[in-house]
C-alpha cells in the first residue's frame, strides 16, 4: 500500500510591526504551532517564507502572525498562484497583488515608516530639550527656571507625551511580551521607563528619587535610534525597488485594431504590444511581425543584442534595439522573469546565513538574562549593598535600558539584505543567503563558457588591414548609421572628427550592412554575409581563424567598385 504523501505549498507573507531578531523569532514560533515548516522571516524586509500543506489556509497564517502581535499585510501561495483573498488589514493591502511592478508601492510604505518616525523624533526632542534645560538650568545659566516644589510634577506633564504618546508603539509591544511571554528589545525600554516614570509618582508619597524625566530621555533616545534603523531598513531594500525599476512602466497594445498606451498593469494575455527602436519590452511574449535585435544584457550578461524574428521569445525589460517588432503578451504579472528574479531575490533576503542563527540564539536567551540581572541588581543594592531603594531602581533601570541589544539582531539581516540586492542589481543572483557567507572561503572561481566575464560593451582590440586609417574612415562612417553595439565599437575606435556621406544604407539583419561611401560601396558584416555576397576573402583566412580562435567576433570590411 503506498504511503500517503502531504502535498506542501510555499507561502509568502508581508508582515508589519517587526522591529528586531526577537520579534521574527516570534512569529516563526507561532507559524510552527500550526504546522509551517522551512520557516524563514526577515524583520528588515518585513517578509516570511515558508511551507504549509492543504490544510492551512490564509485565515489561519494570519491568526498566527497575529497571535505573535503583528499585522498580516498578505498572503501569497506560490503553486496556488492566487492570493488569500480575505482583506488584509491595512491601506497598504493592494500593494501585494500580483503584477511586481505594484510592488514599487513598498517604496511608499517604507518612506511612511521613516516620515512616522521621523516626525516623532522631532516632536520628542523638543520635550526632551525642555526637560535637560529645566534639570540642568542651575549647571548651564547659574539659576533655576523652575522652583524644585514643581520640578517633579512638570518632569511628569513633559515626559508623559514622550513615552505614552509618542512611544506608545514601543510601550504596547513590549507589555504584550510579558503577558505573553515572548520578549523582546521592546519589553527591556518599556519595562525601564514606565518604572522610572513610576518613580515620578512615587515620589509624592514616599522618599524614593525620581526618574520621571530621565524616562523622557530614554525613550527620546530610543527613538532616535528607532528613526537611524528605519532609514537603514529602507537604504537596505531599496535594491528591489530598484529591479523594479527595471520594467517598462507603460505598454502600447493594439485592440480593435486601434493603438493604445496602457499602464504595465493592464496589458493581458494575448495582447499585441508594439515596440518600436529604444524601448523596453513591457512583458514577456512572442514575436508575431517584424525583426529587431534585442539588447538581453540584463538577463543573460551577454554584451551583444539577439536578433528576433517571428516566432522568437522575448524577455520583458530587455531592449530593442533598432526595429520595430510586434509582440504577443505571453506571461505577465508574477509570472515574467522579472518577477522570478525578484522572487528569487526576495528568497534569498529571506534565508539566514550561519552566523545569523547564532545572532538570533542569542538574542532570544539574552532579554530575559538581562530581565533577570536587572532584578538581582536591584535587589543587591538594596539589601546587600544598603543604597536607598531610589539609588537601587536606577541602578535597575541602567541595566534594562544599556543592556538592549537591537544592533546584534538586526546587524546580519541588514547586511544580508543589502549584499544580495547590490548583487541583483550588478547581475548576480545568489539563490540561498548562506552563500555569500561561504564566498570567504572561495579561493578559486570557474567558468564553464567564454564570453561570461565581459565589460559590459564590445571593444576593438584587432584590426587587420593595408591601410588602418583609411579601413576605420570608411568603416566608422558607414557605422554611424548604425546602433548596434558592435557598430559603436568600431564608431568609437574610429574616432572621427568629421564623417563621410553614406548613400544607400542598409542594415542586413543578424549579418551586417551595407552603403555608398565616397563613391565606393562597403560592405561590413561577419564571414556569412561575405559568403553570400559571394566575395573572395583569399588571404585572409588564417587571420580570420586566428582571430576567432581567441573569441573575437569578426567583422569584414569589403570596399567594392560605385555602388
Amino acid at each position: 500500500m503506498e504511503e500517503n504523501k502531504i502535498k506542501m505549498k510555499k507561502v509568502k507573507m508581508d508582515i508589519e510591526g517587526m522591529t528586531c531578531a526577537s520579534c521574527a523569532g516570534h512569529v516563526e514560533k507561532e507559524l510552527s504551532k500550526i504546522g509551517a515548516k522551512d520557516i524563514s522571516v526577515n524583520a528588515v524586509t518585513g517578509k516570511a517564507f515558508l511551507e504549509v500543506d492543504d490544510s492551512v489556509d490564509g485565515g489561519k497564517l494570519k491568526d498566527a502572525v497575529k497571535e505573535a502581535g503583528y499585522t498580516p499585510l498578505g498572503v501569497e501561495f506560490e503553486e496556488l498562484g492566487f492570493e488569500d483573498p480575505s482583506p488584509p488589514p491595512s491601506a497598504e493591502a493592494d500593494h501585494y497583488n500580483s503584477n511586481p511592478n505594484s510592488k514599487q508601492k513598498n517604496s511608499k510604505k517604507k518612506k511612511s515608516e521613516i516620515d512616522v518616525w521621523k516626525h516623532k523624533l522631532v516632536w520628542v526632542w523638543i520635550l526632551t530639550g525642555l526637560i535637560m534645560v529645566i534639570m540642568y538650568s542651575s549647571e548651564l545659566f547659574g539659576l533655576e527656571i523652575v522652583p524644585m516644589s514643581w520640578m517633579g510634577l512638570l518632569m511628569l506633564v513633559l515626559s508623559f507625551p514622550i513615552i505614552f504618546i509618542f512611544g506608545f508603539s514601543t510601550i504596547r509591544a513590549g507589555l504584550r511580551g510579558f503577558y505573553k511571554l515572548y520578549f523582546t528589545m521592546d519589553s527591556l525600554i518599556a519595562l525601564g521607563t514606565i518604572v522610572a516614570f513610576a518613580t515620578g509618582i512615587l515620589s509624592f508619597f514616599m522618599e524614593i528619587t525620581s526618574f520621571a524625566g530621565v524616562s523622557g530621555m530614554i525613550m527620546t533616545i530610543f527613538i532616535t535610534g528607532k528613526y537611524i534603523e528605519s532609514r537603514a531598513k529602507g537604504r537596505a531594500t531599496s535594491e528591489i525597488r530598484k529591479l523594479l525599476e527595471l520594467g517598462a512602466k507603460k505598454a502600447r497594445v493594439l485592440r480593435d485594431g486601434k493603438e493604445l498606451e496602457v499602464e504595465i498593469g493592464e496589458v493581458e494575455i494575448g495582447d499585441v504590444m508594439i515596440i518600436k527602436p529604444g524601448e523596453k519590452i513591457p512583458t514577456d511574449g512572442v514575436v508575431v511581425k517584424g525583426e529587431s535585435a534585442v539588447d538581453e544584457s540584463m538577463v543573460t550578461g551577454e554584451s551583444l543584442p539577439v536578433d528576433k524574428k517571428k516566432k522568437d521569445n522575448v524577455i520583458g525589460a530587455t531592449l530593442n534595439q533598432d526595429g520595430v517588432l510586434y509582440v504577443k503578451a505571453a506571461k505577465i504579472g508574477k509570472d515574467t522573469f522579472l518577477a522570478h528574479i525578484i522572487k528569487l531575490v526576495e528568497e534569498a533576503q529571506g534565508t539566514k546565513v550561519p552566523i545569523q542563527k547564532v545572532a538570533d540564539k542569542v538574542t532570544n536567551v539574552f532579554v530575559p538574562i538581562i530581565l533577570a540581572l536587572a532584578v538581582v541588581t536591584f535587589l543587591s543594592w538594596y539589601f546587600l549593598v544598603g543604597a536607598e531603594i531610589g539609588r537601587a531602581v536606577g541602578v535597575g533601570i541602567a541595566v534594562l535600558v544599556i543592556a538592549c541589544p537591537c544592533s546584534l539582531g538586526l546587524a546580519v539581516p541588514i547586511s544580508l539584505t543589502v549584499g544580495v540586492g547590490m548583487g541583483a542589481k550588478k547581475g548576480i543572483l545568489i539563490k540561498k543567503g548562506g552563500a555569500i557567507q561561504t564566498m570567504k572561503e572561495v579561493k578559486t572561481i570557474v567558468f564553464d563558457k567564454t564570453g561570461t566575464i565581459t565589460k559590459g560593451e564590445p571593444e576593438v582590440i584587432d584590426i587587420f588591414a593595408k591601410d588602418e586609417k583609411n579601413l576605420l574612415k570608411l568603416a566608422g562612417s558607414l557605422e554611424k548609421l548604425s546602433e548596434h553595439p558592435l557598430a559603436k565599437a568600431i564608431v568609437k575606435k574610429a574616432n572621427l572628427r568629421k564623417y563621410l556621406g553614406v548613400k544607400k544604407f542598409k542594415i542586413i539583419r543578424g549579418k551586417g550592412l551595407e552603403g555608398v561611401v565616397g563613391g565606393k560601396k562597403i560592405v561590413i558584416g561577419n564571414e556569412d554575409l561575405i559568403k553570400e555576397k559571394r566575395i573572395s576573402i583569399k588571404g585572409f583566412e588564417d587571420k580570420i581563424k586566428e582571430f576567432q580562435e581567441k573569441g573575437e567576433s569578426v567583422m569584414i570590411v569589403v570596399a567594392g567598385g560605385g555602388g
